[in-house]
């Protein structure tokens, strides 16, 4: 039976020329490695000499991987070792540490990987594009399953958890006045099991999803830290899967939905909207540099807008914006957004950078800074314009 992203195939051994006497060992991954997806790999240094050795470890290596068709490089970065950057291997002993990278999207078939940085250390994997044939039930007498975390007992009642993922960015901003902070909460879901007989049958049915999004502005300033306005932004959307073109290096997506928002108030305060909305996504990502752009115009009109309380928002929002995101993978992204509408023009900027390259990749957020000079950022005061710079952190940018 073939398997999608098979196991490794064979793992290769090369001898370092550290004294004659320190061996690299490529282990295979412990999970179905998958294209696009990310790939854990463990390192193993075989002291086969009677004399203790200092090794020198790099935080981060570049790996060439190659197929039948072409050639890549990415980088891999440490995840776990027995100290920082070094440590000492006695005799007839041996360390392993891990590193992490994530694998392009464009490799299949047998991919071979070498990792100069490791004196050449290489090993062989193979990326199935076959669709997995579907288990069969697992027997009641079958050996029962061992469940050493909260967390992976959680999931067996869970099953659709998988269809969860990140929306829009996830951040908790400080204004450099504090009375102008702000957070924002976002995920989408998706409908349809991707390994269900509708979803194997018709594939597109996958795009269709819900999303929630949640923007908070917080008077940090005020002695009782009130919050002064909230969004609360429902919506149901498809979002198609990559779009065959006749250029290679592009890659088009297209996303429609529709999006209700509000600010949960009543009376002369309550504010809501609803839009529907097309948004043309435009992708161009070199893997060899992790470097990429993507350009994200959106159009929209609006549907049963609350005329009583907020009936000339249009003319604040507009009815188009332009998303552009320039950066590496693994550096500096930075965001922008520009609106255009009767009033005037608004536009936000984020940059956003890995902290994890700080802490030897130990802290899972970035650090943000945000600039924003915008109408209608908040539904609660649309007709009022905002200026302010934001510090914080990230855990989607």
């Amino acid at each position: 039976m073939r398997i999608l992203a098979a196991a490794v195939l064979i793992v290769f051994f090369h001898a370092v020329a550290f004294a004659g006497t320190l061996e690299t060992v490529l282990s295979t991954p412990t999970e179905t490695p998958q294209a696009g997806q990310n790939m854990v790999f463990s390192v193993f240094f075989n002291n086969t000499g009677e004399n203790e050795i200092l090794v020198n470890l790099p935080v981060r290596v570049q790996c060439v991987l190659k197929s039948s068709d072409q050639q890549v490089e990415t980088a891999a970065n440490l995840i776990q070792a027995p100290s920082l950057k070094s440590f000492r291997i006695c005799g007839k002993c041996f360390e392993k540490v891990r590193y992490s990278l994530t694998l392009p999207q464009t490799l299949n078939g047998p991919v071979s990987m070498k990792i100069p940085d490791l004196d050449g250390a290489a090993m062989m994997f193979k990326i199935d594009v076959e669709p997995p044939r579907p288990e069969a039930p697992k027997s009641v007498t079958s050996e029962p399953q061992k469940f050493e975390t909260l967390d992976s007992l959680f999931a067996l009642y869970q099953p659709y958890l998988k269809n969860i993922a990140a929306y829009e960015p996830m951040y908790f901003l400080v204004g450099t006045d504090p009375e102008d902070s702000k957070f924002q909460v976002s995920f989408k879901y998706r409908f349809f099991n991707k390994k269900g007989a509708l979803a194997q049958r018709y594939p597109w049915v996958e795009g269709f999803h819900f999303g929630y999004t949640q923007t908070s502005f917080w008077d940090l300033k005020s002695e009782s830290k009130p919050f002064e306005d909230t969004s609360y932004k429902p919506e149901f959307f498809f979002l198609s899967s990559k779009i065959k073109t006749p250029f290679p290096w592009l890659q088009p997506f297209l996303q429609t939905g529709f999006q209700h928002e509000s600010n949960g108030r009543g009376g002369e305060d309550s504010r809501s909207t609803n839009i529907i909305y097309a948004q043309p996504i435009f992708i161009h990502y070199q893997e060899k540099n992790q470097l990429g752009i993507m350009v994200a115009p959106k159009v929209w009109a609006y549907v049963n807008n609350d005329d009583e309380t907020n009936s000339d928002l249009k003319d604040y929002r507009g009815f188009f914006d332009l998303e552009v995101k320039l950066g590496n993978a693994d550096s500096f992204v930075l965001g922008s957004n520009f609106r255009w509408a009767k009033e005037g023009a608004s536009i936000t900027l984020d940059l956003t950078y890995p902290l994890h390259r700080f802490f030897k990749g130990n802290l899972g957020l970035y650090f943000q800074v945000e600039y924003v000079n915008a109408l209608a950022e908040s539904l609660l005061d649309y007709k009022e314009r905002t200026e302010a710079v934001r510090l914080g952190f990230a855990i989607v940018r």
